[in-house]
């Protein structure tokens, strides 16, 4: 019987050795680490060959085999790849009605598009930006065929893509006190976002008053630079808009993580619907 390599540990082998960890790379693909130490100790078997080197327990690169193995990995799965691609080629015309929250479209979203474009040149997009709540209700409704949107983390059926931790972000005016109003600054009532800041602002007990109710990132950016209050916003997307920790104003409430959720709607037999969605979650993920 010939040996055939699998490319899920394929896959595994090339994270590992980018990623010089177990680890991360059991984070990226979205497995246990003892799955994938599994994965390579089968392949290891396989090919008769260790191909990881290993000191004090820490990976520290692959072996001669293990390197010679990695090329003809990223040829199989390339390959792969543009064969699964060539069979979910769409028809001409066919179109992909999508749904991102507005905050999405900071994510390198140009280069996203660019991607399915260089994938899928026929392909159609409808895209269209809501609040989370409303995108979640229309694909479940079969307004859209595909959404990204942010949650409270669930148990819910549809695909969790991400979790992104949270954190305030604003300045400190001198007359803060710890018995006043906390100003908010948030999206409109259906953002994950703002829902997450009442949920801790309500644990904890703390007053707090609308100061700005944003209709986009750059409007809700603008009002925090400006001091008009604090904003609920994953770490990273604060951190990259240049905002200011709330860190100083020590009694704000402890923030949960947001989900990034993936959903396609029931019926939608686009071929193609679910790699488009890859690609994107794979890109919201990273950024």
């Amino acid at each position: 019987m010939p040996t055939t390599l699998d490319i899920d540990t394929l896959r595994s082998l090339l994270a590992i050795v980018e990623l010089k960890s177990f680890s991360r790379a059991a984070e990226r693909i979205g497995r246990s680490q003892s799955a994938i130490s599994l994965q390579i100790a089968r392949l290891e078997a396989m090919v008769g060959h260790p191909l990881l080197k290993r000191a004090r327990g820490r990976m520290v690169g692959p072996t001669a085999k293990g390197a010679e193995l990695v090329a003809h990995a990223r040829d199989i799965i390339a390959l792969n790849e543009r064969a699964v691609a060539a069979m979910r080629q769409p028809h001409p015309g066919e179109r992909i009605r999508l749904g991102v929250p507005a905050d999405f479209l900071e994510r390198d979203f140009a280069s996203t598009i660019g991607e399915i474009r260089a994938r899928f040149p026929d392909a159609r997009l409808s895209l269209r930006t809501d609040l989370s709540a409303r995108l979640a209700e229309d694909v479940g409704h079969g307004r859209l065929d595909l959404a990204f949107y942010k949650r409270a983390p669930s148990n819910a059926a549809n695909a969790a893509i991400a979790f992104e931790p949270m954190a305030w972000f604003g300045k400190t005016a001198a007359q803060d006190r710890s018995d006043a109003a906390i100003p908010l600054v948030a999206f409109a009532d259906g953002c994950a976002y703002r829902d997450e800041a009442l949920r801790s602002l309500r644990l904890g007990g703390r007053e707090w008053a609308m100061a700005c109710e944003a209709g986009s990132l750059s409007a809700l950016v603008g009002a925090v630079r400006a001091g008009l209050g604090y904003a609920a916003l994953p770490v990273r997307l604060g951190m990259r808009k240049s905002l200011r920790p709330a860190g100083d104003l020590a009694d704000l409430p402890q923030l949960n993580a947001v989900e990034l959720a993936l959903d396609i709607a029931d019926g939608c037999d686009l071929p193609f619907a679910r790699a488009i969605g890859s690609i994107i979650a794979e890109r919201c993920a990273l950024a």
